[in-house]
């Protein structure tokens, strides 16, 4: 099965929608032999996560095959739905880190004078609440995928540690440790969370960088692994008020 492994969206529903599209398209003969597996961080940031959203849903559905792995991003939604002790808290960072746009979104009028922050909770928490769907999925989503020789994950691994002993915060959160080493996974990681210095899809001997999601040129892009093919990579971006969908070069980096 061919699988379309798509980076860090963050809200930009647009550019989701044609690459989802432009999938479709070059499937047409075989719908039912490729699947979808979305890296995490759909919401935050962007102006559209409930588009976002709603589009990873229903690509949920139509191809049972397909998965969606949890960010960081989505995790903060899971993280204030679920710990009305540390509400306060949670709400704080989760604004000051994408998510005001992701709750906009979903409708909280942020001209409304609250009288204090928990009226403001919970109007977002109602506002959730009508996106059942939305919060399924989540609630579903996957730590990992394994596609062949890669593992897909959201942020990516710790070296030296085995697949079942990685925690989910490194799995979710994972920076340097990870992208500074040249250790041998055993399975390419292909992974999102750090947006690339080049912009594109990079390449390494060990993992593969997929989240273009970085600045006002935002890239959506997404690496298509297919057993006994070469890599191929995807990139949607906005240009001249339209989105177009291209193959993409990688920068093809080494370790570090």
């Amino acid at each position: 099965m061919k699988t379309y492994a798509i980076g860090d969206v963050h809200g930009r529903a647009d550019l989701l929608g044609e690459m989802l599209k432009f999938i479709d398209a070059e499937n047409t003969a075989h719908p039912e032999a490729y699947r979808v597996v979305f890296l995490g961080d759909i919401i935050d940031r962007g102006p559209d996560s409930r588009i976002a959203m709603n589009l990873v849903v229903a690509e949920l559905g139509r191809h049972p095959e397909s998965r969606l792995i949890l960010g960081n991003h989505e995790e903060f939604l899971l993280y204030f739905l679920d710990l009305p002790e540390k509400r306060d808290l949670v709400f704080s960072h989760w604004m000051n880190n994408g998510g005001l746009p992701c709750a906009i979104s979903y409708g909280l009028d942020v001209t409304k004078s609250y009288p204090d922050i928990q009226e403001a909770h919970r109007d977002l928490i109602e506002l959730l609440d009508r996106n059942p769907d939305h919060l399924a999925a989540i609630r579903a989503a996957e730590s990992s995928v394994v596609v062949g020789d890669c593992i897909l994950v959201h942020a990516g691994l710790r070296p030296g540690v085995p697949l079942g002993g990685q925690t989910t915060k490194d799995l979710r959160t994972i920076r340097e440790a990870c992208l500074d080493s040249d250790f041998d996974f055993g399975q390419v990681v292909i992974h999102g969370h750090t947006v690339t210095a080049s912009g594109r899809p990079e390449v390494y001997a060990n993992r593969i960088a997929l989240d273009t999601s970085g600045g006002h040129e935002a890239t959506l892009s997404a690496a298509v692994l297919q057993a006994g093919r070469p890599n191929r990579f995807l990139a949607a971006r906005r240009a001249a008020g339209r989105v177009e969908v291209n193959a993409v070069e990688p920068l093809i980096a080494g370790p570090g």
